[in-house]
């Protein structure tokens, strides 16, 4: 029974160290804006003075803690999409189940 815990202890340690080490490129958002798509076609726009962190890594975007796919695998369905400009990336857009929000990237906080 020790031997068995013990295993699993190790293969968790593992699990947790190559989670912590993925790492990624961090930025910060300082403003949002949500779009509400309604039944009869037409938009709802709503903006936001959030903020908080974004963290990039290869394949998913972290927004305050939750994941986002970016580069979804083979079952995987895409959930962002990063908006590039002539000075890096502008912006952020999660799609959600009735429309999508944007995280705007704070320039100044570099």
């Amino acid at each position: 029974m020790r031997t068995v815990l013990l295993i699993i202890a190790a293969g968790l340690a593992i699990a947790l160290y190559r989670m912590l080490s993925r790492g990624g490129k961090t930025f910060s958002y300082g403003r949002t804006q949500t779009i509400s798509f309604l039944t009869d076609g037409s938009e709802h726009v709503i903006q936001g003075t959030e903020s908080g962190s974004i963290i990039i890594t290869s394949k998913t975007v972290l927004i305050d803690g939750l994941e986002y796919i970016h580069k979804p695998g083979a079952n995987e369905q895409l959930q962002a999409v990063m908006d590039y400009d002539e000075n890096g990336l502008r912006s952020i857009r999660v799609f959600l189940a009735n429309g999508e929000k944007q995280y705007f990237i704070d320039k100044s906080a570099k």
